[in-house]
């Protein structure tokens, strides 16, 4: 046995001295010298090398160390050390020697920070939204507002894939970008087509957390049907589920049961109360100035505040910084121009432009002479301005400025003659905004923003009646004026950070004055040979402190559910009164097999302004009040659900969501108040206070991509209110109640010059109070046997019993657009009311003494209308 076994080992030493292993074999250090060659190999090939030429075993868990990286090493003779530092430290890959083998893991945190902007590679513009995505890593985020991003990722990521709609992706490698700001520059495709996303991109993509969201591409408001050849942000989102358009014509937005107050609208972070310009015919938005649109019906992230219903955030141009170039347009009724260029190429900025209706020449001495060819008749006149300017600098890789403002006014009046009478009334409103605003970047993971904002809105009207008499004892001059004012200023710090890409955290505060001139009446009498009367009322100023507080986070608990959780905290002082509230806000989204996606969220708002709306005039003259002890803070509570599920090619996109709401404080005038006849009196002691609630369902069917694209939307909803001292404490339908809205939009690319769209809408008849009865004269008899001039008095029907008919209405557009060599011409064709519908505007009671009888009459305002605008891009 013993000879046996010496034959063996003998035999055993015969073949390791043929063989040449060396002695290390059995007995290593970290001083053993070994040679190594290989080329583009996995680190998992040179630990392979190393045990079979040198017994050296390595010990690690495939699940923490990734040794599927290649590496390239030609070691001749090198101690065993020092190889190993060579080929693991740049990977963070920890070794060391426990008992007989190596043992390898990784650093706590081998991570880097990623951060900087998306920009358009031609003009500079910082890109809101666009994906910055590891497709290895499977994490990604979106640029903000102003076009910055941060991705905290595992340090051996070797590149992002950044896209953005409309633009060509690029690949960044991120070697040696731990503590640089990168400048990513996108190049704009001739076609959306042409974007090319993956389809990991396509079930990860984030920035969806948010339900009730919708971002509104500037390209989607340029392809809608235009009224009189005006593209237009507000017209577009009313064509969304869940909003409507006001009345006929009408500009307003009323979302999901909410009036045009509790929508906060914001142009460059600053707030506009008004948004609508000829009666709602234009918005205040120039679509050739706006560079992203985001709107809110739900699911409000904290760092709003202010309003029940909506949030519309828009953001201005920035300007472009490399070249000058502009556009104009001149339409039937309108003319605008817009020009943006660089004031110090790759350092500062501007963006500037102007619109005009000319309707007041158009309209101007339209006067109907009488049969003694006397002055008899009347004129109109109508028309609107705005101008907008916008300035950026940048005075490092993390300092940027910016200065926004707008200014824009409305002018309406009518004049009536008639030989000696001279009558006429003048209606004036507008908006002026300010932003002035600082961005800096204190590191890679934090992100800053300070503002300070200015708002104001405008409403007066004015009426004179002169009659010159012969006589001048018998000379009459009566002249009265309204007056109303809103004035906020704002300032405010916001911060944005992100820690790792499972998390963004936002967090800021706030302080915003608000100064209230809720109705001065001015009224003058120098009428014959009475005393001169001079007086006015309600001169009373209202100054509120608002003040804010809020934290947000977008966490992304797993691959599947994410939660967007936040609080706004707010308190108002008005008159030495305190309010104050919390408001919790939450949103959770989880991801289903087969592109399916859940999502539901609560939010509760808080509001300290309040409108009162004047029911019997479609002009603006609502009028902007605080909270007081009279009349308190409104708050809402909403709570939604919704499903959604999107194409395996992103083509399509279905949508469907609930909701419930509940409103408390909401206001209203009394029966038979308004505003024109309360003079003297406090307003808060014309209204009363109630509450409301809303509810219904959406359905949204959208094809993004394509030459044929566009979406059908559903909306089934159902807004009321009650009020102790209104309708007999009844609840009632509210003015804004529609039970059905159906929107379908489509546009449609033919070749390579033009573009054709249509959009139809469909919507349920607005609530209407009515008159059931009329009494009968005073002496007795009937109302038509009264005197002429005495007014026939009417028992109304309970608060909004009746509605009027449905509307409906079709809209077509089709733009042509060449090239030449200087400029891009381009033509576009509107039909606004294709088939002349007689949708109803407003119903008055009309009483036809002659026929003895007295009957409701619908106002049409506006019938089939075409138009041509003619517009350049140099």
């Amino acid at each position: 046995m013993k000879n046996k076994e010496s034959s063996m080992m003998g035999k055993v030493l015969l073949w390791v001295m043929l063989t040449g292993i060396p002695g290390q074999v059995f007995a290593w250090d970290w001083h053993t010298k070994v040679t190594v060659a290989i080329h583009e190999q996995p680190l998992q090939a040179v630990c392979e090398l190393l045990e079979q030429q040198y017994g050296i075993h390595f010990s690690y868990s495939r699940d923490i160390v990734n040794l599927s990286r290649k590496v390239t090493v030609s070691a001749q003779e090198k101690p065993l050390k020092d190889l190993l530092d060579e080929i693991f430290t740049p990977f963070d890959i920890y070794f060391a020697r426990i008992g007989g083998q190596i043992v390898l893991t990784v650093k706590k945190d081998p991570q880097r920070t990623v951060s900087g902007y998306v920009q358009d590679v031609r003009t500079g513009e910082r890109l809101i939204g666009a994906t910055v995505y590891s497709p290895v890593q499977r994490l990604g985020t979106t640029t903000n507002q102003y076009g910055f991003f941060s991705l905290t990722l595992p340090k051996d990521t070797c590149s992002l894939q950044i896209t953005y709609i409309g633009y060509g992706p690029f690949r960044l490698p991120v070697a040696g970008l731990n503590k640089k700001q990168v400048i990513v520059s996108l190049q704009p495709l001739n076609s959306l087509q042409e974007v090319v996303v993956t389809e990991a991109q396509l079930e990860r993509q984030p920035g969806q957390m948010q339900m009730s969201r919708i971002n509104v591409p500037v390209s989607d408001v340029k392809s809608m049907p235009r009224l009189l050849g005006e593209a237009d942000v507000m017209r577009t989102i009313a064509a969304l589920p869940g909003v409507s358009g006001g009345l006929e014509g009408g500009g307003e937005l009323n979302v999901r049961g909410g009036s045009p107050d509790q929508n906060l609208i914001l142009l460059d972070g600053t707030p506009v109360f008004n948004t609508s310009h000829l009666l709602g015919i234009f918005s205040v938005f120039n679509p050739d100035i706006v560079k992203s649109a985001d709107f809110y019906k739900g699911a409000f992230p904290a760092r709003y505040g202010g309003r029940l219903s909506s949030v519309v955030d828009i953001t201005m141009k920035d300007g472009d910084m490399q070249h000058v170039h502009g556009e104009a347009a001149i339409g039937l009724i309108a003319a605008k121009a817009m020009v943006e260029g660089p004031i110090v190429k790759d350092k500062t900025s501007f963006v500037a432009s102007f619109r005009r209706s000319y309707t007041d020449l158009l309209l101007n001495n339209l006067i109907v002479k009488g049969d003694d060819n006397k002055q008899k008749g009347n004129t109109v006149n109508i028309y609107f301005y705005d101008a907008n300017v916008k300035l950026n600098h940048i005075f490092s890789a993390k300092d940027r400025i910016y200065f926004s403002g707008y200014m824009g006014q409305d002018k309406f009046s009518l004049r009536r003659y008639d030989n000696a009478d001279n009558t006429r009334t003048h209606f004036d409103w507008g908006n002026t905004t300010g932003t002035l605003r600082w961005n800096h970047i204190f590191n890679p993971r934090l992100f800053a923003n300070a503002t300070l904002n200015y708002s104001q809105y405008t409403f007066s009207t004015s009426y004179s009646y002169d009659y010159a008499a012969d006589n001048s004892s018998d000379a009459i001059y009566l002249y009265g004026k309204y007056y109303s004012r809103i004035r906020d200023a704002v300032g405010k710090l916001d911060f944005e950070y992100r820690p790792n890409p499972a998390h963004t955290v936002k967090f800021g505060f706030g302080r915003i004055s608000h100064t209230f001139n809720p109705g001065q009446s001015i009224l003058k009498n120098y009428s014959g040979t009475q005393a001169p009367l001079d007086t006015s009322y309600n001169d009373e100023v209202y100054n509120g402190k608002e003040m804010l507080l809020y934290a947000e986070d977008e966490w992304n608990i797993t691959s599947s559910l994410q939660v967007n959780a936040g609080l706004h905290i707010s308190g108002f002082v008005v008159d030495k009164i305190w309010y104050n509230s919390v408001q919790p806000r939450l949103g959770l989204r989880y991801q289903l097999p087969h592109r399916w996606t859940v999502k539901m969220s609560y939010t509760h708002m808080n509001q300290y302004l309040h409108l009162l709306t004047n029911s019997v005039t479609s002009l603006p003259t609502d009028l902007w009040v605080p909270s007081t002890s009279k009349v308190k803070p409104m708050f809402s509570k909403q709570t939604s659900v919704g499903i959604c599920k999107t194409s395996p090619n992103n083509m399509f996109s279905y949508s469907v969501e609930a909701y419930y709401k509940t409103m408390d404080n909401v206001i209203e005038y009394k029966d038979n108040y308004s505003v024109f006849n309360t003079s003297g009196k406090k307003w808060d002691e014309q209204v009363a206070v109630g509450k409301g609630s809303s509810y219904g369902g959406e359905v949204l069917l959208e094809k993004k991509k394509g030459k044929l694209k566009g979406w059908i939307g559903y909306t089934l909803a159902w807004s009321n209110r009650q009020f102790a001292n209104v309708n007999d404490g009844q609840a009632f339908p509210y003015k804004y109640d529609r039970r059905h809205d159906v929107e379908v939009v489509v546009t449609r690319q033919l070749g390579k010059r033009w573009e054709v769209s249509a959009s139809w809408e469909y919507t349920s008849g607005l609530p209407l109070t009515l008159p059931t009865a009329s009494y009968e004269g005073i002496d007795g008899s009937s109302p038509w046997e009264a005197n002429p001039n005495t007014p026939i008095l009417d028992h109304m029907s309970r608060r909004n019993q009746f509605r009027s008919r449905d509307l409906h209405r079709l809209d077509l557009s089709a733009t042509y657009t060449k090239k030449k060599r200087l400029w891009v011409k381009s033509w576009t064709f509107s039909l606004f009311n294709a088939y002349n519908q007689q949708n109803p505007f407003y119903y008055t009671v009309v009483t036809d003494r002659a026929k003895q009888e007295r009957y409701i009459a619908e106002v049409s305002i506006l019938p089939f209308l075409p138009s041509v605008t003619y517009a350049i891009k140099f």
